[in-house]
């Protein structure tokens, strides 16, 4: 993990959670759901009493609502990763405004209420995502590990790098998408 990352990224944004003071560790997964990757996560997971936070784009919550409504029932929290997962970073109030409320409206009808949690696409975020997710009562939730598992195919690897950064409290960064879907469950 980088210095800016651990050290200055968390002096500079304190309302944003980048790991805990728990004990536990935090396992996220971003870009949910997918048809393959979700399913086959949610399998492992159950299979070990894991629960997990999947941080959902709402188009796929859309395209996928009966996977949503497999996560829901395996006991996992659900997050806010935008409506169609675009850079917020310096993109207009009122299209970032969008892209979270109209996330918030989907996933909220399978919640009954909008998801506590907000993580941006790709962690780019400025001052006004960061004002939007306040207004929407949602705490900005980062990591401090990301497994890279769309850049390596081979599990090994990724497991072998996460295992040696995390400590208690660690938040990590995993994807169910179609890019990670053929590397899931090897």
């Amino acid at each position: 993990m980088s210095f800016l990352n651990s050290v200055v990224a968390p002096a500079l944004f304190p309302s944003i959670l980048w790991r805990t003071n728990e004990r536990s560790i935090h396992i996220t997964f971003d870009d949910g759901p997918h048809p393959a990757a979700t399913r086959t996560v949610l399998k492992i997971l159950n299979s070990r009493g894991i629960r997990a936070t999947f941080f959902l784009v709402g188009r796929n919550v859309q395209l996928y609502p009966e996977i949503t409504r497999e996560i829901i029932l395996g006991g996992h929290s659900i997050g806010n990763h935008t409506q169609t997962h675009q850079v917020m970073f310096l993109k207009s109030a009122e299209v970032q405004r969008v892209e979270i409320q109209t996330a918030n409206d989907v996933i909220g009808e399978f919640l009954d209420s909008k998801p506590r949690f907000f993580r941006p696409p790709y962690g780019y975020f400025d001052l006004r995502t960061l004002s939007i997710a306040k207004t929407e009562g949602q705490r900005v939730v980062m990591w401090n590990i990301d497994s890279r598992d769309f850049s390596t195919p081979r599990p090994v690897s990724i497991v072998r790098s996460v295992t040696k950064s995390v400590t208690p409290g660690s938040i990590l960064l995993f994807h169910d998408n179609a890019s990670t879907a053929c590397s899931i469950g090897r």
